[in-house]
C-alpha cells in the first residue's frame, strides 16, 4: 500500500488569526498591560475578557482588555441602537472566537467554521482548520509542516489540536521557519513582544511535545519503515539573525556535519525514499511556471550551495520547503 504524506508550509497561526502579509487586519493592543490597580469593577466580563472604565489623565474611558491584561481599540458604534459598551462587547465576542487558544480547546464543528470563515475568509488560524479538514477526507499516513507555523511565534498550541491524531501516531514532523524564530521589524499584535529566546524556547517546547528527536544542532531524523523512508528535518534559522531585518536562514556548519554523519549511516544508505524538511528553498525560484527568478532580499539560504552538494553527497531524493508562499512541485 502507498504511504501518504501531506505536506503544508506558512500555515502563520497567531494569537488572533491576523498576519504580518496582511496589514490592513492587524489586531491593535496596547504596547503594555493595563494596571488593574487603577481600573474600578467591570462593566461586562466574560471568557476573561472585560469591559471597564480606565483612567486616562482627569477623565475616564472605555477600555477592552483581553485575557493576557492588554487594552484593544474599541470599533465606533454603528446603527441606532448601538452603544460603546455593545461595540467593546461584540468585539471582545469576535477575537475570542478566533483565539488560537480558544480554537484549541475546542475545535468548532464544520457549520460553525463555514460561519467564522465566511466572516473572516484570510484569518490564518480559521484557514489552518478549513485545510485540516480536507486531510481529513484522504487516508494520510503522515503530516509534514516546513516551517512558519506561527506568524510571530505564536499559536503553536493550535497547531497541536488541529493534528493531535498524527501526533498520537509519532507522524508529524516539523521544521522551523523565520517568523517562528526571528524578530520583525514591523510592528504585529504579539503581546508581549517576542524576543529570539523567547521564540526559539517556544518552538523548542513544542517540538519536545510532539516528540521531535532534536539533536543539538536543531537538527532530527527519522526512520519510516513502513515507507521504506529516512526523513531529515533541518533548522534553516540555526544561525543568528544579524539584522532584524534580514530573514534569509542558513543550516550552519553544525547541522551540516550533522547532515554528514546522518548520511553515512546504513539506515540512510538502505532507505528508497531520502527526504529532507527546511524553511528555506535550496535553489532559487520562479514566480510561476516558464518564468526566471526574480531578485530575493531577506529570502534565500546562505548557505544553500554547500548544503545542495551535500544533500547530493548523501542522495538525498526528495526536498519539501516553504518560504516562499509559492506551491510548486518540480
Amino acid at each position: 500500500m502507498a504511504f501518504v504524506v501531506a505536506h503544508l508550509s506558512d500555515l502563520h497561526l497567531s494569537t488572533f488569526g491576523d498576519t504580518y502579509h496582511d496589514r490592513a487586519r492587524i489586531v491593535k493592543r496596547s504596547a503594555q498591560p493595563v494596571n488593574r490597580e487603577l481600573i474600578g469593577k467591570p462593566l461586562w466580563t466574560e471568557h476573561d475578557w472585560f469591559v471597564a472604565m480606565i483612567p486616562d489623565g482627569k477623565k475616564e474611558r472605555l477600555g477592552l482588555i483581553d485575557p493576557d491584561g492588554y487594552e484593544h481599540a474599541i470599533p465606533k458604534s454603528k446603527g441606532v441602537a448601538a452603544t460603546p459598551l455593545g461595540s467593546a462587547i461584540d468585539r471582545a465576542r469576535f477575537l475570542h472566537e478566533r483565539r488560537a487558544r480558544t480554537l484549541a480547546a475546542e475545535l468548532p464543528s464544520g457549520d460553525r467554521l463555514d460561519k467564522l470563515l465566511a466572516a473572516t475568509p484570510s484569518n490564518s488560524n480559521l484557514r489552518l482548520l478549513q485545510a485540516a479538514r480536507a486531510l481529513q477526507r484522504d487516508p494520510i499516513d503522515a503530516v509534514v509542516l516546513t516551517g512558519d507555523v506561527t506568524d510571530d511565534g505564536d499559536g503553536w498550541e493550535l497547531c497541536e489540536a488541529v493534528f493531535k491524531k498524527w501526533i498520537d501516531r509519532g507522524r508529524l514532523f516539523v521544521v522551523p521557519g523565520n517568523h517562528d524564530l526571528y524578530l520583525f521589524p514591523l510592528r504585529g499584535s504579539g503581546r508581549p513582544k517576542p524576543t529570539h529566546a523567547t521564540k526559539r524556547a517556544a518552538w523548542q517546547a513544542f517540538a519536545s511535545r510532539i516528540g521531535l528527536p532534536l539533536d543539538g544542532t536543531g537538527a532530527y531524523h527519522v526512520a519510516l519503515p513502513e515507507a521504506d523512508t529516512m526523513l531529515l528535518g533541518l533548522d534553516s534559522c540555526a544561525l543568528p539573525q544579524r539584522r532584524f531585518f534580514r530573514h534569509n536562514g542558513a543550516i550552519g556548519p553544525q547541522q551540516l556535519e550533522y547532515v554528514r554523519r546522518i548520511g553515512h549511516l546504513p539506515a540512510w544508505r538502505a532507505a528508497r525514499h531520502r527526504l529532507v524538511l527546511l524553511h528555506h528553498h535550496v535553489v532559487p525560484l520562479p514566480i510561476g511556471v516558464g518564468k526566471s527568478a526574480g531578485f530575493e532580499i531577506g529570502m534565500r539560504l546562505d548557505d544553500a550551495k554547500a548544503t545542495a552538494k551535500l544533500f547530493d553527497e548523501i542522495g538525498v531524493n526528495v526536498v519539501m520547503h516553504g518560504h516562499r508562499h509559492v506551491s510548486e512541485q518540480r
